[in-house]
């Protein structure tokens, strides 16, 4: 895995550098102070051409960088950096590294530094404009790295956090998925039919577009359905900022080095749309263990054990120890599309029809399963009431959802924002 640390101070780039190496065992590559003032000095005066050229069907390859095929993890605060104009953030950057550059993964670092776990929408910091948000200390936390949970310091590990371990893999995916359907329709591309677009939230359809408009309104917007992985690109500003350049190079999508800017932009855009606005609300589609807590008794007899519970969502594969009740009942409700989701999904709306799930719920009797809830810091289930004390908190999200309450064990030493959720 091949990791690429840029910071404009060199005491603070080697204290991320040692903090990678205790959670993965690899020194990252790194780009400093000068370094990498002449580098982004370079790569902006490099990429000019594509952003005003009038002939963008003629343009060249992408000149190689040391940027590309790595995880890059950029320090927000450059301001010690010798470039001219106004002072650099990892924030005014990362979009062009995206899009101009091969590298993987962009990482922001300190973006927020008083916020350890994301209260809103279970994303991290859901303003950057890299691909995640972390802080310094998160590095040293192995999980963050492998997704384990016997991995977490402290016991802290977001469901929201990539596998950093597997990100470059389906990134590269999602980039290549992109690039072959650029003219095609973004919903049913990635299975949403009819009925299943009609049951995205007003805010996810915003997301996508500001042009997306539900069906059976007339006010001049756009069917959501009709809405290409092109204009998504000219309509969202995450990595290119002005539009006028999005829109002259959407224009030139013939052109194969054009295709893939586009590409690599939208493919990150449609990863974030996902994690915020499709499996945050885990409406219309629900994870594993938000499936759980409200069809429990999927666990057969192991729902009465809390070690039953969380063995489930250890095991990353079908049938997750479900056994027949996946094969007869989630498999043919599992949304295909993997590289959009972290972890295995399922229709909601499909599996609430099932008559079936309907008979084995009522008859279902109270004791016959654990009273656990999902805590959504540690990746785990945990009792409801704990006998020791520090029962897990229950707090809203942001969402428009119907499940938009989840529970935090709310782990000391950790900072958890904003704060105003938790007394909600």
């Amino acid at each position: 895995m091949n990791v690429l640390v840029c910071d404009d101070d060199q005491a603070l780039c080697d204290e991320i550098a040692h903090n990678i190496r205790e959670a993965i065992g690899e020194k990252p590559r790194e780009l400093v102070g000068k370094n990498l003032s002449d580098e982004l000095t370079a790569f902006f005066k490099n990429i000019k051409g594509y952003l005003n050229f009038d002939a963008l069907e003629n343009c060249e390859s992408l000149p190689a960088n040391p940027f590309d095929e790595s995880i890059v993890i950029l320090d927000n605060n450059l301001t010690l950096l010798d470039v001219a104009g106004a002072p650099l953030t990892a924030e005014s950057v990362a979009g062009y590294l995206r899009a101009f550059t091969r590298a993987d993964y962009i990482i922001s670092l300190n973006l927020n530094s008083d916020v350890d776990f994301d209260l809103r929408y279970l994303v991290g910091d859901f303003s950057t404009r890299a691909d995640l948000a972390v802080n310094t200390p998160h590095l040293a936390n192995r999980a963050l790295w492998t997704g384990k949970a016997a991995d977490a310091k402290d016991g802290f590990l977001p469901w929201y956090w990539p596998r950093l371990t597997t990100v470059v893999a389906r990134r590269r995916k999602q980039i290549a998925f992109v690039r072959d359907h650029l003219d095609d329709s973004v919903l049913r591309s990635l299975g949403f039919d009819k009925t299943r677009t009609g049951l995205l939230s007003a805010h996810a359809l915003g997301a996508l577009s500001p042009t997306a408009e539900p069906e059976g309104a007339e006010n001049g917007g756009v069917s959501p359905e009709e809405i290409s992985f092109t204009e998504v690109f000219v309509a969202r500003d995450r990595s290119l900022p002005v539009r006028r350049e999005r829109e002259n190079l959407a224009k030139a999508t013939s052109n194969e080095v054009v295709r893939d800017i586009i590409a690599r932009t939208v493919a990150a855009d449609i990863d974030f749309w996902f994690r915020r606005d499709i499996v945050g609300p885990q409406e219309p589609l629900v994870d594993l263990p938000h499936l759980l807590s409200r069809l429990p008794f999927l666990l057969g007899k192991q729902a009465k054990d809390l070690r039953g519970w969380n063995k489930c969502i250890d095991v990353r594969e079908p049938p997750f120890t479900l056994d027949e009740q996946y094969d007869v009942h989630l498999a043919p409700a599992k949304y295909k599309h993997d590289l959009w989701v972290p972890n295995a999904c399922f229709w909601w709306h499909e599996l609430k029809s099932d008559e079936k799930l309907d008979e084995l719920f009522f008859l279902a009797e109270e004791g016959d399963w654990a009273d656990v809830v999902f805590c959504e810091d540690r990746s785990s289930f945990a009792n409801r009431e704990s006998k020791t004390g520090g029962s897990p908190i229950e707090f809203p999200a942001e969402f428009e959802s119907a499940w938009g309450r989840r529970y935090v064990a709310h782990i000391a030493g950790y900072q958890y924002a904003p704060r105003s959720r938790l007394a909600s």
